[in-house]
């Protein structure tokens, strides 16, 4: 008898958890929490609704009645459960417009709409008791508007904002914190191209005014338009399915936490309400099926905490690109020019070179000399001692020294005065010294200065 109940005891953890587990025939099976009920529901024929009992510890099967105007598969594929404290459960149809309730075990009409066709793949939400939906595409356009569900009216109005709003797109994910609404991810479609939305987006419901807040962290956002996309209503306690992770995001405190996947498409849909969760899950056959769990499936995973939004960066690393770019420019810009002065003041120095040759092909050594110390002391003036180095080679006498100084005088007279079409005797001018009146001092004529000092 003991082995029994021990054997009973070991086997007891796997039959609650069958219990738990409840496989679905139909691909778009309804899978939501009635609040009214306060049971996790899953809507998977046409005439009974599971109930998952938690006392209990499994799911029931309750009779329903369907009131509907279409095939029970199109009403699973076209419309999307959605429900919060206080409320019944709604269907909406995915485009926005026809609501179904359910109401004691009948799922009846409810709206004064009609199909409106116009939010496809829009962001499913409630918030006062009201269905809403953010953006979607319909009519050949895609949207970012709110519109809202009157219970009341049971018709759908639009809630107006009074600035501009995100740029239009489907399959968004909008969370609700205190008065806030955040949209992120999600496709803009321009062109007919589909463009992932990479920034967080707060809408005040107060203000009706949007805000773009920053980037969020690419870490977190994974889709691509050609992934399966999965209707349903997104939930205050939200955790978002992707294909290879699992995300959870609290925006008072602007933290995610990430959950790593080993395989790919385990999670088609989470559910989380006080402290147990719905996992809609997919096998790899594949079948469908959804459990009941408390959170130890999630301490299973790879944890990874960071910052929804990433940092700002710099004006540097805004704009590095074009800094580097521009200095690219400026570089390539500084070397032409560079170059170009270079070969530039090459030739002009050539150019000069050649020209001062010139300038002195009619002149011989000495007298180049000459010149070169007149323009050397063309400030302070020649003294005629100087003069006589020049021509002092061989120790003449004092006559003779004097007589070749004033040689090389008038000769250079001469040709300075007949290359420059000046007076010979402009070319030189004499004053006396002032420390000694017996001395002179020679200067060069300034017209004749400055054809040299240019040529120099």
């Amino acid at each position: 008898m003991t082995r029994l109940t021990l054997f009973l005891l070991l086997l007891s953890p796997i039959f609650i958890h069958a219990q738990k587990r409840l496989n679905l025939n139909h691909i778009n099976a309804f899978a939501f929490y009635d609040y009214n009920e306060k049971a996790f529901c899953v809507l998977d024929d046409s005439t009974f609704l599971w109930k998952y009992n938690h006392k209990a510890v499994k799911w029931e099967k309750t009779p329903i009645h369907l009131t509907i105007e279409m095939p029970f598969e199109q009403f699973l594929a076209d419309f999307i459960p959605m429900s919060e404290k206080g409320t019944p459960v709604y269907f909406v149809y995915t485009g926005c417009g026809v609501v179904y309730s359910l109401k004691n075990n009948t799922i009846k009409r409810h709206d004064h709409s009609f199909y409106h066709m116009n939010q496809f793949e829009g962001a499913f939400f409630m918030d006062e008791g009201e269905p809403r939906i953010y953006g979607g595409y319909g009519l050949f356009t895609s949207k970012n508007i709110i519109t809202r569900y009157d219970t009341i009216e049971r018709e759908w109005f639009v809630l107006n904002a009074i600035n501009n709003p995100p740029p239009s797109g489907v399959r968004s994910f909008v969370q609700q914190n205190k008065n806030y609404y955040y949209v992120f991810d999600g496709f803009s479609l321009k062109h007919n191209k589909y463009n992932q939305l990479r920034k967080l987006y707060q809408f005040d419901k107060s203000s009706k005014k949007w805000t773009a807040l920053g980037s969020i962290d690419p870490e977190i956002i994974g889709r691509k338009i050609e992934d399966p996309y999965e209707h349903h209503q997104n939930y205050k306690s939200f955790y978002s399915c992707y294909p290879n992770m699992i995300v959870s995001y609290d925006f008072e405190k602007m933290r995610y936490k990430k959950y790593k996947l080993n395989s790919s498409r385990i999670f088609r849909n989470i559910i989380s309400v006080d402290s147990l969760f719905l996992l809609f899950k997919i096998t790899s056959k594949p079948s469908l099926y959804v459990e009941i769990s408390n959170d130890s499936f999630l301490k299973q995973l790879d944890l990874v905490e960071g910052d929804i939004l990433l940092k700002d960066p710099s004006l540097f690393d805004q704009f590095r690109w074009q800094i580097g770019f521009f200095l690219l420019l400026l570089g390539i810009l500084i070397v032409t020019l560079v170059t170009k002065y270079s070969k530039r003041k090459k030739l002009l120095d050539s150019n000069i070179e050649q020209a001062s040759d010139a300038l002195f092909d009619e002149f011989n050594s000495t007298e180049i000399e000459l010149i070169q110390l007149l323009i050397q002391f063309h400030e302070t003036g020649l003294e005629i001692s100087h003069i006589n180095d020049l021509v002092n080679h061989d120790q003449p006498s004092i006559d003779t020294l004097k007589k070749r100084r004033e040689t090389l005088l008038k000769e250079l007279r001469y040709k300075l005065a007949a290359k420059f079409n000046i007076p010979q005797e402009e070319i030189f001018v004499e004053e006396r010294m002032k420390a000694d009146k017996r001395m002179k001092l020679l200067f060069l004529n300034k017209t004749v200065l400055a054809e040299f000092s240019t040529s120099k």
